[in-house]
């Protein structure tokens, strides 16, 4: 049982100090020592427990005693280092001495008499052992350890009086190392066991001094950097761990931010008001681009250049950050004076850079306008489908949001919604507005418009998507649509998201030959097509749409009956509407004689439209108006006798949105009134 421990303890020292080789690129020689030593004594004990001879037990007790003599000599030598004690090399020649005297005398067991006056090769519970008697010169091993247990406190009560240049948790591992070794030493002398317990302290100590290697590695590279830059007036450095927990600074650092040195090693710097915890504190805590550029900050007179780098150790990306301050007040003076140099020219480029943007804006807004108004001139053939292509395009976005799709894509398939139905233009207007069913012949010449629409829209090279999707959005999942018969995903996805979408509205848009369809009903209608004529994902989206529209909102709200006010003095004029509109029963006309009256019945009714005579006896039109664009933004179209007025520009600072002359040509007054109520309600 105490072999197997002895061999546990063993092996765990080499691996760790294989470990300790591997994966540290740089080689600390104090810290490699320290664990050969921990290995030396741990393979002493295993293999003595193996001895079957007298002279190879006493070989590997002197193997172990390596360790036992200088572990505590390398332990005080790395508290010293840590905790920036510069030790005296006396002390140091001592102490050496004092080991390498006891070890010395440790060499003379099996040969004199004076270290061990007796020894005996036992064997018990399947280990091998030494019984020794005592000679004259062993006490000065517990003696050596002694001292070395008050140095070692004496250490940890100093560095713990250090707080501010040490890190005290460092300091605490080694030096309880060495404290639980020299005290299981005590233990094991006092409970007079032939089993040695040294060994759990050793690997307990070096275990975790390979867990905080890397904090001791970044105050050895913090001594590092000292050598070859404290000697620079103009460089200062801080460092951090990857916790933003202060370590080090040198003394320019200090000399520029004196609150430095109010600062506790180990410890998160304080959050104050100061200069220093506002320009470079939060910087770096906020510092997430390690490719980012230099940032320059203030000091009295000075400027200096911050910049900041990641201490890698090991395979570790991260364990700090270096924050370095270089004097650049000539560089800054430089640049000052080369802004001023060229702040002209940077006027002038911005003043150009200003207008090409413009320029870019406008164009992408004419391109905007110029597919709302295709889009419109598209649905201007069929009235009872007013708003058409504006809702698939609104009903596409929509799903494709749903879907995850980019911003860019996003406004690719708003634009398609508006242009998809765009090959109608070549489809005559009798067979678009046709109230009965279609024959074989002009339901053929309505499957022409996708290919109409593709042929018109591929021109627009920089995004084909728009073209492909017109030609394919009747295209149905099982196969069965036009023009070429595709089939599930071998559909473009989104003439699949443009063929719901597009099904969806004619469900809910009003017709000459019906209204728009009950929410449930189109929502079974988009159940029932799942799989066959759409893509069921797709479907699924726009179901869930339509199950979150509770009050139904998304329709075409035009309405089917619009209602028109018409304010003329002239009783004539109301006939000569009256016979003009007769055969369009959408439209609803309201008479008055009067503005004032006109502008009371809007307090009361909600109209589309309202006709405004200029000439009227009790208040014109134009009073009228201005009066009307006081509470309402309703479409007013005016009507005059007088051609030679500069009507256009006069009218429209009015708030006017159209004008029409007398005599009425009927069709034109027809195409006004369809025009503005449409407008209404867009």
């Amino acid at each position: 049982m105490i072999s197997w421990f002895y061999f546990i303890a063993f092996l765990l020292a080499l691996y760790m100090f294989v470990s300790f080789l591997i994966h540290n690129r740089k080689v600390d020689s104090l810290l490699i020592t320290f664990a050969l030593l921990v290995l030396a004594n741990c393979s002493g004990y295993y293999f003595m427990s193996l001895s079957q001879t007298l002279e190879a037990a006493v070989f590997f007790n002197k193997l172990l005693y390596v360790g036992g003599c200088f572990l505590p000599l390398f332990t005080v030598l790395l508290i010293y280092r840590l905790s920036n004690i510069r030790i005296p090399k006396l002390l140091v020649t001592f102490l050496t001495l004092f080991s390498s005297i006891v070890f010395g005398l440790v060499l003379t067991i099996g040969k004199w008499q004076i270290y061990y006056t007796n020894i005996e090769l036992c064997q018990g519970n399947g280990y091998t052992y030494l019984a020794k008697e005592y000679g004259p010169v062993h006490i000065l091993y517990p003696i050596m350890l002694a001292i070395y247990f008050l140095i070692i406190l004496y250490c940890m009560i100093y560095a713990n009086k250090k707080r501010k240049e040490v890190s005290i948790k460092v300091i605490l591992i080694i030096g309880a190392t060495g404290v639980m070794v020299i005290s299981l030493y005590i233990a094991e002398k006092l409970l007079n066991v032939n089993m040695a317990l040294a060994p759990l302290g050793y690997i307990f100590g070096l275990g975790l001094i390979s867990k905080y290697y890397a904090r001791i590695n970044m105050y050895d590279l913090s001594s590092n950097i000292s050598v070859s830059m404290e000697k620079m007036k103009d460089y200062a450095y801080l460092i951090f761990d990857h916790k933003y927990r202060f370590f080090h600074a040198n003394e320019l650092a200090k000399e520029l931010f004196p609150e430095i040195k109010t600062w506790i090693i180990d410890q998160v710097v304080p959050a104050s008001d100061s200069y220093l915890y506002q320009a470079v504190i939060k910087y770096l805590m906020d510092w997430e681009d390690k490719d980012s550029g230099d940032r320059t900050i203030n000091v009295g007179k000075s400027f200096l250049k911050l910049h900041i780098r990641t201490i890698s150790y090991g395979r570790k990306e991260n364990v700090g950050y270096l924050l370095e301050l270089t004097d650049c007040t000539s560089e800054q003076t430089y640049f000052s004076m080369m802004e001023e140099y060229n702040i002209s020219m940077e006027q002038e480029i911005a003043a150009k850079t200003s207008e090409l943007l413009k320029q870019q804006q406008q164009t992408n807004k004419l391109f905007l306008q110029t597919v709302i108004a295709l889009s419109e001139a598209v649905d201007a053939k069929d009235r009872y489908t007013s708003g058409h292509s504006r809702r698939v395009a609104e009903y596409s976005r929509k799903i494709a949001a749903r879907m995850g799709k980019s911003e860019e894509l996003l406004d690719d398939i708003y634009y398609t919604g508006l242009l998809h139905d765009v090959g109608k233009i070549r489809v005559p207007v009798d067979i678009i507005n046709k109230p009965g069913k279609l024959t074989d012949e002009e339901y053929n010449i309505i499957k022409i418009h996708p290919v109409t629409g593709y042929h018109i829209l591929r021109s627009i090279s920089e995004n084909s998507s728009i073209a492909i999707a017109a030609k394919y959005h009747h295209e149905r999942y099982d196969g069965k649509g036009y023009p070429n018969g595709l089939s599930g995903t071998n559909i473009p996805e989104i003439a699949r998201i443009l063929c719901v979408a597009d099904s969806y509205d004619a469900m809910t848009s009003n017709r000459s030959y019906r209204k728009a369809l009950s929410q449930d009903v189109v929502r079974g209608e988009l159940e029932k097509g799942k799989g066959t004529q759409f893509d069921p994902d797709i479907a699924d989206i726009m179901i869930q749409l339509i199950d979150e529209d509770t009050h139904y909102l998304m329709r075409q709200t035009d309405s089917l009956n619009h209602h028109v006010l018409i304010v003329d003095d002239d009783a004539m004029n109301h006939k000569i509407i009256s016979h003009i509109m007769q055969e369009e029963p959408e439209y609803k006309l309201f008479f008055t004689s009067s503005g004032i009256d006109a502008l009371e019945r809007m307090k009361v009714h909600s109209y589309d439209l309202i006709l405004l005579d200029v000439q009227m006896a009790d208040m014109d039109g134009l009073e009228t108006l201005k009066h009307i664009r006081e509470f309402s933004n309703v479409p007013v179209v005016l009507m005059t006798g007088n051609k030679t007025l500069n009507t256009s520009s006069d009218f429209a600072k009015l708030g006017c949105d159209d004008y029409i002359t007398k005599p009425f040509v009927p069709i034109l007054l027809r195409e006004v009134i369809h025009n503005m109520t449409k407008k209404s309600n867009s």
